[in-house]
């Protein structure tokens, strides 16, 4: 009987061991490069970290660390999915949900890459913006981090949600700010490459992700 009921606890702890997963995969990035790891968390100095770490090796996507830390961005926002769903609107979830979710945006991502790789590879647009691309990179696994402690904040302690929806929103805002400050600077630096990248960034970014939320989102909401 006694198994019963810690089984029946575990199934519906479910959320605990997807909170936790974050927590492994950054034990992994501290494992793989703590120095590096300890720079991604000093959110002041971001300047510094990608003076530190730019270079052609950290900037592969195929490197480990960034292959966790694309885990742990997936992660973040599967939970951010659960936390609106069952704090915002008041739907429960399930296990099942979450790993249909985390798999699909897997696998999104996996074929947006190859393409982008595969339709890019003749030209040196791509060399171009990598560095921009690594600094996106960066800024999304810092911002999922924040994101990432406000959930953990929402699902465990009892703040009061107008405080912790205020909290969300500066966060939010915060990150579309430096998004949009980084876009800029092509503009400045790279004036000539400014159609390709609203091309790219139409192709590879919106026009998938708006597919995402009208395959898997909306039909949720």
């Amino acid at each position: 009987m006694g198994e019963l009921i810690l089984k029946s606890n575990l199934i519906q702890d479910w959320i605990s061991f997807a909170l936790l997963f974050n927590i492994f995969l950054t034990y992994l990035l501290a494992k793989i490069n703590p120095i590096r790891t300890t720079r991604l968390f000093n959110f002041l100095k971001t300047d510094l970290y990608f003076s530190k770490h730019n270079s052609e090796r950290e900037t592969q996507y195929l490197n480990l660390y960034n292959i966790v830390g694309t885990l742990i961005i997936l992660n973040t926002i599967c939970l951010s999915f659960i936390f609106f769903s069952e704090k915002i609107i008041y739907k429960k979830t399930y296990f099942f949900e979450f790993c249909f979710l985390f798999l699909f945006l897997t696998i999104f991502l996996l074929i947006r890459y190859f393409l982008a790789t595969l339709i890019t590879k003749k030209g040196d647009f791509l060399k171009k913006i990598k560095s921009l691309i690594f600094k996106n990179f960066t800024l999304n696994l810092q911002y999922a981090y924040l994101y990432f402690a406000l959930i953990l904040i929402g699902f465990y302690s009892k703040i009061p949600s107008l405080l912790l929806y205020s909290f969300v929103g500066i966060t939010l805002i915060s990150w579309f700010l430096s998004q949009t400050r980084l876009f800029l600077t092509l503009f400045k630096f790279l004036p000539k490459e400014v159609f390709y990248f609203i091309l790219y960034l139409c192709t590879f970014k919106l026009i998938p992700w708006y597919c995402f939320y009208l395959l898997v989102l909306e039909p949720r909401f």
